[in-house]
């Protein structure tokens, strides 16, 4: 009589467990100081030039070395891609030329052509085409 209330209990506690719903606050889990942002940079790569393509969704920057090594009969250029959103991709077009342009006006850079006003700059025949 005793093993069979204890397998009633067990069964139904087993039923309340599976009718419970867990709850995960995501927000509280990714909540964070932003003091305690600490960049862990496993990779570090130079590169002297890249292609950047646009799409619909997202914007890719392919980070290339060059002029890269001879092999096999074909030359291979190690490179890094990065996708990112439209709005990340802005904001890194505009603090990259605000940065080019304190540095330069402050005399620390070898060559830097400074944007006339009004200027318009030339267009990627590429990123027109698949945007």
């Amino acid at each position: 009589m005793v093993e069979e209330n204890n397998d009633s209990k067990n069964k139904e506690e087993s039923a309340d467990k599976k009718q419970e719903s867990v709850v995960i606050d995501l927000r509280e889990l990714y909540k964070f100081d932003p003091k305690d942002v600490q960049p862990d940079i496993s990779v570090v790569r130079y590169s002297n030039l890249a292609y950047i393509q646009v799409t619909a969704r997202d914007v890719y920057i392919d980070f290339l070395e060059m002029p890269g090594i001879k092999k096999d009969g074909k030359v291979l250029a190690n490179g890094t891609r990065i996708y990112m959103g439209h709005s990340a991709a802005q904001k890194l077009a505009e603090t990259l030329e605000n940065v080019l342009e304190q540095v330069h006006s402050s005399g620390k850079m070898e060559i830097y052509t400074v944007k006339e006003e009004g200027e318009k700059k030339p267009k990627n025949p590429v990123t027109e085409e698949e945007f």
